[in-house]
């Protein structure tokens, strides 16, 4: 992941400052302004380290709640200089540091979409290239705090490394029903028909129609068997015997169209799980329909049409 890196530069901060100004204040404090600045002038890390450390005994020391134009400006260094580090950690994959500093910032700024958003995404990112899910619960409120944040208008300064509100709106949901599916199957399936009705890359993967048909079959094996039990021994259909066999029917169906869609862009990324979920469609379709007449054209087509919620069953 790229992320945009903060310039740090104090010494460009105070350019503007009044010589004057610092002749009339207290010689210690002016002593360690100029420490802090000649730090950051330098292009090791380890000075602009010591250069933050030093800006937050300076802010300690010399905040007294009166707006202090020089107090300000450590404060903007210390803040810029922290997101630097910040985003470092996730460009690293510095999965657990960029956790720990990304709260301490959230103390000062809890309802930051931009270290929400960068927090969600890096322990997805984690269980998706190392299979570490050390931090799956954590990224689940965080996604779901960044939409709540998305909802109520607040949005990040930038969406790095995403694109844009949209794909970063997308990448959340599609993060929930990922570190849910073992969990919370009925909650991923949700979040990944949720991730889809937007226009971005995730729109077009296989695997939320994969677990989008999972999820169905799942729900119809158990609906199945209640079914078996609650009406089995009925010599003659009921209205509820009616209404429980349109919901199996309406599983199967929306099952199909998930099928069609996976299909559809495992195929396009040459994913060779395309034939398996093909053989499992020809099934489905010949259980609902008696017969295969049509299937192709259903594979075709159902793909351009709605997407099904899975929660309305």
């Amino acid at each position: 992941m790229k992320h945009l890196i903060y310039a740090c530069g104090l010494a460009v901060l105070f350019a503007a400052f009044n010589i004057s100004l610092f002749a009339q204040e207290n010689q210690a404090k002016i002593d360690d302004l100029n420490k802090i600045a000649k730090l950051t002038k330098s292009k090791k890390d380890e000075d602009r380290e010591k250069a933050y450390q030093l800006g937050k005994e300076f802010i300690k020391k010399y905040d007294k709640g009166d707006n202090d134009e020089q107090v300000k400006k450590v404060k903007e260094f210390v803040d810029s200089y922290k997101m630097s580090v910040f985003n470092k950690k996730l460009d690293e994959n510095k999965t657990a540091e960029a956790f720990a500093l990304g709260k301490e910032m959230l103390v000062e700024t809890p309802d930051d979409p931009y270290l929400t958003m960068s927090l969600a995404y890096s322990g997805f990112d984690a269980f998706i290239n190392r299979k570490d899910k050390t931090f799956a619960a954590e990224s689940i409120a965080y996604a779901r705090q960044t939409l709540k944040s998305f909802e109520a208008g607040k949005f990040p300064k930038s969406y790095a490394p995403l694109k844009d509100q949209t794909e970063a709106t997308a990448l959340m949901y599609y993060a929930i029903g990922t570190l849910e599916t073992e969990s919370n199957l009925d909650d991923s399936a949700l979040n990944f028909y949720k991730a889809v009705q937007y226009d971005s890359q995730f729109k077009s993967k296989a695997y939320p129609y994969e677990v989008i048909t999972y999820y169905y079959e799942q729900k119809y094996n158990k609906l199945a068997q209640e079914f078996v039990t609650k009406h089995g021994s009925k010599t003659a259909e009921d209205a509820a015997m009616k209404a429980d066999q349109a919901k199996l029917e309406k599983i199967l169906n929306n099952m199909l169209d998930a099928y069609a869609r996976g299909i559809k862009y495992a195929e396009a990324s040459k994913d060779a799980v395309a034939e398996n979920w093909k053989k499992r469609f020809a099934e489905v379709y010949q259980f609902v329909n008696k017969s295969d007449t049509g299937a192709a054209d259903f594979l075709l087509n159902q793909p351009n049409k709605p997407l099904p919620n899975p929660s309305e069953i």
